[in-house]
């Protein structure tokens, strides 16, 4: 057998399997395809095709992270983000050395070591490091194309713990050029609807257990999901805050968000569990993740945010200090489009990824279900962009995440600039706010003497336009300044974003 790659359907290169006659002999992936009776040899295989991804990432990775892209380096004149007061301030320059940000200020007011590299930062804006704060670890192609798109650290909540254990130590040693992780893996009950990949229990014992082997794997956090034992929940949030984990998740059936977070949950991950306070109770007993979208599509654009039981808990979330991540862009795709044009949160990727991404971006939204129309579900959705509004004039912290490839992140600050915050707000979501939610706003999130070099240069003002934060120019990760566009071009991209 020969394994070989396809290159030009997708942005990242396809694997298949070949004969001895170099026909087509099996597909090694998440659901694997292989001739009856080769079923043993198929952890070889995917063995064989992560070891040789991993051997051109490395190769990849060897190209920008050099000596020379971690040289002293100066960004002249720039419109900078200065995400700790959430404001834009004009004409500074930041000096970059040994890997910090050593200077911040006017260019006159700056001493600059001789042979410093520098970077024109006239009509640009320097924003710090971009997080997506839910980007689940795929294949190694993709977390270097979301390197390209800027973000420079990410929260992925519910990876596998072999996975995480790989990619974080491949990072750390440099055969990948991945953003920074801050990585949870998913606990759930053994169940015909368990999480594909999480650490299945059958009893509260179990639960414990797996939180600490969470812990000594090295990860950050514990996720609960939908089929988990509420019971259970408690117990195992408590040994996990014991040993220094985060926790959070989807809210199991039968379990009301706000019974959740008495149980120990520090975040609320996706918007549409937070609705789910104001479900009738036959949407909130289900187990399974189509009646967690339908119930909010077809009832949410009733809920009033200012009655009870939505006013009271969202005021609850605030008092303790809950974090909510919205994905607020996966529910825009799902519910209000028809379909035969790409949503608003891939149209700037047309053209520039894949023919079959493509056709992708331009599908249809959720079913329609039986005596519902797009239109009862546009107006939900309108109700939880208002909801998200609600919970940010509460003061309740809020982190932008995408649950999807990454691309969709700026949408998403888009869109909490339709729910009323400021851009700088906005912007704040997927900066200094995560690195606080982490425990890293001591050394990176913002631009700050001291703190890592974690830098996108992008190209127009983003206090005038968000959309601006798509088109990256210059990415600095850890002090290594790289070129964005030569990073999107070894991620399998052909353009800029539009």
């Amino acid at each position: 057998m020969q394994l070989a790659w396809i290159r030009g359907v997708l942005a990242a290169p396809v694997p298949v399997w070949l004969d001895e006659n170099k026909r087509y002999f099996a597909d090694i992936g998440g659901i694997s395809v292989l001739p009856a009776g080769y079923e043993s040899a198929a952890k070889a295989m995917r063995d064989a095709q992560e070891a040789a991804t991993a051997a051109e990432l490395k190769a990849v990775a060897a190209r920008f992270l050099t000596r020379g892209a971690r040289a002293p380096a100066l960004f002249e004149n720039v419109r900078l983000f200065d995400s700790e007061r959430g404001l834009f301030v004009e004409n500074q320059s930041v000096l970059i050395s040994d890997g910090r940000i050593a200077a911040v200020g006017p260019l006159a007011a700056m001493s600059v070591p001789a042979g410093t590299r520098t970077i024109d930062g006239r009509g640009k804006t320097l924003v710090p490091g971009i997080w997506d704060a839910h980007m689940h670890i795929g294949n190694d192609w993709g977390v270097l194309a979301n390197v390209a798109s800027g973000m420079t650290s990410f929260r992925s909540p519910g990876t596998q713990i072999k996975r995480a254990v790989d990619a974080t130590r491949r990072r750390a040693s440099g055969e990948l050029l991945m953003g920074e992780p801050f990585i949870s893996a998913i606990i759930d009950k053994k169940d015909p609807l368990a999480a594909q990949g999480s650490e299945v229990v059958t009893s509260e014992a179990e639960a414990i257990a797996a939180v600490r082997r969470i812990k000594d794997a090295g990860l950050w956090g514990v996720k609960f999901y939908t089929s988990m034992n509420p019971a259970w929940i408690a117990p195992a949030a408590a040994e996990a805050h014991r040993l220094g984990l985060f926790v959070h998740g989807h809210v199991p059936a039968t379990m009301r968000p706000s019974e959740a977070v008495q149980a120990g949950y520090d975040e609320l991950t996706h918007l549409n569990f937070v609705a789910m306070e104001a479900m009738p109770r036959h949407v909130v007993d289900k187990s399974n993740t189509r009646a967690r979208v339908e119930g909010p599509a077809k009832y949410f654009k009733d809920a009033n945010l200012d009655a009870e039981p939505l006013k009271g808990f969202i005021a609850e979330l605030a008092r303790r200090g809950t974090i909510v991540d919205p994905t607020l862009v996966i529910f825009e795709g799902m519910l209000t489009q028809d379909g035969g044009k790409p949503s608003p949160a891939y149209a700037p990727y047309m053209g520039i990824i894949s023919p079959v991404l493509d056709r992708a971006f331009r599908s249809g939204g959720y079913p329609l279900v039986e005596g519902y129309t797009r239109d009862d579900y546009r107006r939900s959705f309108a109700k939880m962009i208002d909801l998200v509004g609600a919970l940010h004039r509460a003061g309740v912290p809020i982190v932008a995440g995408t649950d999807g490839w990454g691309i969709e992140l700026v949408r998403e600050l888009e869109l909490y600039e339709k729910a009323g915050m400021t851009r700088a707000e906005a912007l704040q979501t997927a900066t200094i706010v995560p690195a606080r939610v982490v425990g890293a706003d001591k050394r990176t999130g913002s631009i700050a003497v001291g703190k890592e070099a974690d830098l996108v240069l992008v190209d127009g003002d983003a206090s005038k336009d968000l959309g601006a934060l798509r088109r990256t120019l210059v990415v600095v990760s850890d002090g290594y300044v790289m070129d964005a566009d030569e990073l999107r071009k070894a991620a399998g991209y052909t353009g800029r974003p539009k």
